[in-house]
């Protein structure tokens, strides 16, 4: 055999091997496997939680050769869709009176094994209500990511102020799919209610201009104190305005609790 010919082969055999010892082999990513999603599993349509109390979301976490890490994100839901997603996410709901909405939790854990079961705890603000996204992102030892896992996480609260709507421009917010037009120039009559078992001491409804924050139209409610003051008023929709606005509705209840939300509009 020519020698010349046997260590150059033996040279290229030597870094080919070297090299597919270095490439990844492992291409399959984790996963979600419990067995039986229960209500506080990421693989439900939707978890409930009470704003003051303490959230639980477990699971367990599964990968062929081993896992690394899984994240949490919770955000609200309020204003934005992920992918797959149409509408902002909310469609089912309708309109949705968050408040609270800064509330934000991002933490990442370490995993080991093929298999691991996770119970993430997190406490709810008694400032929160509304519809929150979770997110679980799942990444293995070979760093092969999962697609993403989303829930909705439906919030109740007891401890703030709730306004709820029954009429905005003659439609039933509830059975909105996307943020209200309203026409330059018209009257738009909103009907609904203020509830606290502390009773209402103040509340303000505001229609604001998005780009200049300049307050357009307001009107301050009398509930004197009563536990739930039903309201019945009419905005002015200026001739001149066009683009995004916001109506807000603010209310402050008899053990001092403040609350503050409201709803996108678009003029045109």
């Amino acid at each position: 055999m020519n020698t010349k010919f046997a260590l150059n082969f033996t040279a290229v055999l030597t870094a080919v091997l070297t090299l597919a010892s270095c490439q990844k082999t492992d291409e399959e990513a984790p996963t979600v496997c419990t067995p039986e999603a229960g209500a506080n599993s990421i693989l439900a349509d939707e978890i409930e939680s009470i704003a003051g109390d303490h959230l639980d979301i477990e699971d367990v976490f599964c990968d062929n050769e081993g896992l690394s890490e899984v994240r949490y994100d919770i955000h609200s839901a309020a204003g934005h869709a992920h992918e797959g997603e149409e509408g902002t996410g909310e469609d089912d709901h309708g309109l949705i009176l968050h408040s609270g909405t800064d509330w934000e939790v991002l933490e990442t854990l370490s995993l080991t094994g093929t298999e691991a079961e996770v119970d993430f705890h997190t406490d709810v603000p008694n400032t929160a209500r509304g519809i929150w996204d979770v997110i679980v992102s799942i990444v293995d030892e070979e760093g092969n990511v999962a697609s993403d896992f989303i829930a909705k996480l439906h919030v109740e609260n007891d401890y703030i102020p709730e306004f709820t709507l029954t009429s905005v421009g003659g439609t039933d917010p509830s059975e909105w799919h996307d943020e209200p037009v309203w026409a330059s120039g018209t009257d738009i009559n909103v009907v609904g209610t203020v509830s606290d078992s502390d009773g209402i001491t103040a509340a303000v409804l505001e229609f604001i201009d998005e780009a200049t924050e300049t307050v357009i139209w307001e009107v301050e409610l009398a509930p004197a104190g009563e536990t739930q003051f039903a309201f019945d008023e009419t905005v002015g929709v200026p001739v001149y305005l066009t683009g995004e606005c916001h109506f807000e509705m603010k209310a402050t209840d008899g053990a001092g609790n403040e609350m503050e939300t409201g709803f996108h509009v678009e003029v045109e």
